[in-house]
């Protein structure tokens, strides 16, 4: 098993960028999902309601800064875009707090799962996709660790994301199923 994928979504509910190496800490990804729309009761606005959202991108400009198709996330353009594919009042706002991921920082997807899935791969929004795995072999894999680099991610279900503890990870990595898994945080590292 290796690292075949490694994806960031700078901006909830909208495409995200496939990366080549990334910083991982307590909360997943560095710049994942740190922009999030409001609608005009304060309640986070997704992809689930609003699907247009979707044909957003989301990125991470020079600097670092979160862009929404190209424009700063805290220009005009941006929020009319946002605008456009949710509600007129839509605001947004940039929050790296836990209350920003719908489960868990990390979801990890497999090649296998997602060819039994038989549909666009992007629809799953993971963050981590293992190549090398046959089938469904992950439905085995809860309880158990990923060991890729120095990083270790726990595994806590087939629908959620995942713990992880920090550590190095790029694509091409190999990837070891343990099951001698420390379900600790994550303090910091690169993936």
């Amino acid at each position: 098993m290796y690292v075949q994928e490694l994806w960031r979504f700078p901006v909830k509910s909208m495409a995200g960028e496939k990366v080549p190496r990334i910083s991982m800490g307590k909360l997943g990804f560095a710049g994942d999902r740190e922009i999030l729309a409001l609608g005009p009761d304060g309640r986070i606005l997704t992809s689930r309601n609003y699907h247009k959202l979707l044909g957003l991108h989301g990125t991470l400009g020079p600097g670092g800064q979160p862009l929404i198709s190209g424009h700063p996330w805290n220009s005009e353009e941006a929020l009319q875009l946002v605008r456009a594919a949710t509600v007129p009042g839509a605001q947004l706002t940039q929050y790296a707090g836990p209350e920003r991921f719908d489960i868990l920082p990390l979801l990890v997807a497999t090649d296998g799962a997602i060819e039994a899935f038989g549909h666009d791969s992007r629809r799953l929004r993971f963050n981590i996709l293992v190549g090398g795995v046959e089938g469904l072999a992950e439905r085995t894999w809860p309880g158990k660790c990923l060991r890729i680099g120095n990083a270790v991610i726990g595994i806590q279900d087939l629908r959620g994301r995942c713990v992880m503890r920090g550590g190095e990870l790029k694509v091409g990595d190999a990837v070891e199923l343990t099951a001698d898994c420390e379900q600790r945080k994550v303090t910091s590292g690169s993936v």
